[in-house]
């Protein structure tokens, strides 16, 4: 095999769930959150808000123990520079939480980065004017020509696609949505990002199938020289595959 052999598309996402925060029932929070997301959890001012934050969190945190086999106790959380949270000491377990509303999105990975995004399907009566802010030329040139009845469900994919590319890399605000293209159908493919002069690839795809929501998780996979990319040399700075 050599290195222009194509890799198959793929993301290592061995749990990935959602989880019904209005009815999620786990151990008490003071038994498993850490006193950093107890403080969070007390200064959101919304009840309803503030239980689903809760529930998502002692959710993810059953999640991992169960994928990883650690008591809750010992699992320790941290985040990068950008807010990016980890498992500290478990490099190679990668997960990420997303949620709307009532509902949440859990990804838990052994190979690269993720990032997991979900939206409760809905009207967007504004999608016009956001996907000028956030999508490139050729997605809006894509919504626009849908049928009226489709806009909704793309946006909303394409949205969804753009947060888990970011979230999986975990830049914060460093790059703009504007700079990618993911499309607007739930398909599975490679993400070419360019960040402080390196090229990122990331693969994207649909979090799995549901009426109600629209999901996308990616993983970030390599990352490349600009230099290198340009040379076809292809010298890989940085793995995770």
């Amino acid at each position: 095999m050599t290195d222009s052999t194509p890799q198959p598309i793929s993301i290592d996402v061995p749990l990935c769930l959602y989880v019904d925060l209005d009815r999620f029932a786990g151990l008490p929070s003071e038994q498993v959150l850490s006193a950093e997301e107890r403080e969070r959890a007390e200064a959101i001012r919304s009840p309803l808000d503030r239980q689903r934050y809760v529930a998502s969190h002692l959710a993810l945190r059953q999640a991992l123990s169960e994928y990883t086999g650690l008591q809750h106790a010992e699992l320790h959380l941290s985040k990068g520079s950008f807010g990016k949270p980890s498992l500290t000491g478990h490099a190679r377990t990668q997960f990420s939480l997303s949620h709307s509303q009532g509902l949440a999105l859990i990804a838990i990975g052994g190979r690269g980065p993720l990032g997991a995004d979900i939206e409760l399907l809905r009207p967007v009566p504004d999608a016009a004017v956001l996907a000028a802010e956030h999508f490139t030329h050729r997605e809006q040139e894509a919504l626009a020509a849908l049928p009226a009845h489709e806009r909704d469900r793309a946006f909303l994919t394409c949205w969804t696609r753009k947060e888990a590319c970011l979230k999986a890399i975990g830049v914060g605000l460093l790059l703009s949505s504007q700079s990618f293209e993911v499309g607007l159908e739930p398909d599975c493919r490679s993400v070419e990002l360019s960040v402080a002069g390196r090229i990122l690839w990331l693969v994207l795809g649909p979090a799995p199938e549901r009426m109600d929501c629209v999901g996308s998780i990616a993983e970030w996979r390599q990352t490349e020289a600009r230099a290198g990319r340009a040379s076809h040399s292809g010298r890989l700075l940085e793995a995770h595959a």
